[in-house]
């Protein structure tokens, strides 16, 4: 009987290791004597071995601590969300499963199963670290116009919402924003909504008192941290509408009350969000309320994609060389006229990110003075001018064609292959370069 209650136990860590990104084992003093963590699709050993688990995680105690309590109460918990600081005081979302081995009725060690989520948030607090006007490089009429209109809408307090699709440059137009405005010397905060796990929006948002929930501790939400300065939100349209119905009354409110919290807390805050779909698709749809779009978009901004600002490639890339000469310490001149023109018939579906990626990835490769075609083909996924017009025999687009929708099944496809050859979200996650939030994002969109 002894011998099937461990091996039990041991089944039950086994089935821990299926969908992980990280395991750690504390020994019945709460030290670390084991952790493993799979970081660029390798498992690698953690630098936490010797360290007891308050300082691995300064902020946890006896109360909060999923390890420390299974060691003291001998009971598992499952799926436990701390939001927490670590060592080196990086904020990480943490899922943990957290297991407790039993022998002849003592804990023997506790193993740790937990979900990394990234939350893609920047807080800064000044000038520091923000970009401004001057980093939105260009030539384009309509862009320089743009950034005109930044520049005058950056004196207001009024909420914006900016609109372009992935890869286009949200962000930079947020920082600039604030950067030019009179918040300039204010906490700037941005959060990605897509990243953060629903279930744990409303106190990353909102902020927490500790005990509200299990793992939970005293923190400030986004609009305090905010307080004085410009919270930008990202794929706002990813967060559940039941949350933006709550962030509505919020705002319009201009006070919060924190999970588990009996004070209201005022706060003074300029709202930047950003959409990378067509905002009346979104609120067809039912993912954006009509409402809170109103609401956000006193302001609106919409940016072109790279494909409608041809003329501005050949000056992005002399300053991401300009760049990657200086980070790389190279000496690269320019780019052949026969890799120019064929980046300026590209469609760039991911915009000036993706050209950044390119010719990052083409300094990679070359050898020579200037970057070629040969370089940089490949990321280019050999899409030529002749693929893109009707062969012999291939059906013509058809009236009323939609890039958008083409893409989305594109998508859809590729999600539905990543799942059925993985045997967990995590697998499908790394096969796909998504973090596992993300991913869950998209087939939660897609209803797969």
């Amino acid at each position: 009987m002894h011998d099937r209650r461990v091996a039990e136990q041991i089944a039950e860590v086994i089935r821990l290791c299926e969908d992980t990104d990280g395991l750690l084992i504390a020994n019945r003093e709460g030290v670390v004597e084991f952790q493993r963590v799979f970081v660029d699709n390798l498992w690698k050993s953690g630098e936490t071995v010797g360290l007891h688990i308050f300082e691995l995680y300064p902020e946890l105690d006896e109360e909060s601590s999923t390890i420390v309590q299974a060691l003291k109460t001998g009971k598992a918990t499952y799926n436990v969300l701390q939001d927490i600081n670590n060592r080196r005081g990086e904020r990480v979302l943490l899922e943990s499963t957290t297991i407790p081995i039993v022998v002849d009725g003592q804990v023997a060690c506790v193993v740790d199963s937990s979900k990394f989520h990234s939350i893609d948030q920047r807080i800064i607090r000044g000038k520091g670290g923000i970009s401004t006007l001057d980093r939105i490089i260009t030539q384009d009429p309509a862009m320089l116009a743009l950034k005109e209109r930044v520049r005058d809408v950056a004196q207001l307090d009024s909420s914006v919402l900016i609109y372009g699709e992935t890869g286009t440059g949200k962000e930079l137009v947020a920082e600039s924003l604030h950067s030019e405005g009179r918040r300039s010397g204010r906490p700037f905060v941005s959060q990605n909504c897509a990243a953060i796990p629903s279930n744990l929006l409303e106190s990353i948002f909102f902020g927490t008192e500790k005990g509200s929930y299990t793992g939970a501790l005293t923190r400030k939400g986004l609009l305090e941290e905010a307080d004085g300065g410009t919270l930008f939100l990202d794929e706002i349209n990813s967060m559940e509408t039941g949350l933006q119905a709550k962030l509505l009354k919020v705002l319009e409110e201009k006070k919060v009350r924190r999970l588990g919290g009996s004070r209201d807390i005022p706060f003074d805050v300029r709202i930047v969000a950003a959409v990378n779909e067509e905002p009346a698709r979104l609120i067809k749809e039912h993912r954006l309320r009509e409402d809170l779009y109103y609401r956000l978009g006193v302001v609106r901004i919409t940016l072109p994609p790279l494909r409608k600002r041809v003329g501005d490639i050949p000056l992005l890339i002399r300053y991401f060389i300009d760049q990657y000469n200086r980070k790389m310490k190279r000496q690269v001149h320019g780019i052949s006229d026969q890799a120019l023109r064929r980046l300026e018939r590209y469609s760039w579906p991911g915009n000036v990110r993706e050209l950044q990626n390119v010719v990052e990835g083409a300094f990679a490769s070359a050898r020579s003075e200037l970057l070629l075609l040969d370089h940089m083909e490949d990321a280019l996924d050999r899409e030529t001018e002749e693929s893109r017009q009707p062969v012999s025999g291939e059906e013509p687009l058809a009236e009323g064609f939609s890039l958008s929708k083409a893409v989305e099944q594109y998508e859809k496809e590729l999600l539905r292959k990543a799942m059925a050859q993985s045997a967990s979200i995590s697998q499908a996650a790394r096969l796909l370069g998504l973090s596992r939030q993300n991913l869950k994002y998209k087939l939660q969109k897609y209803d797969l």
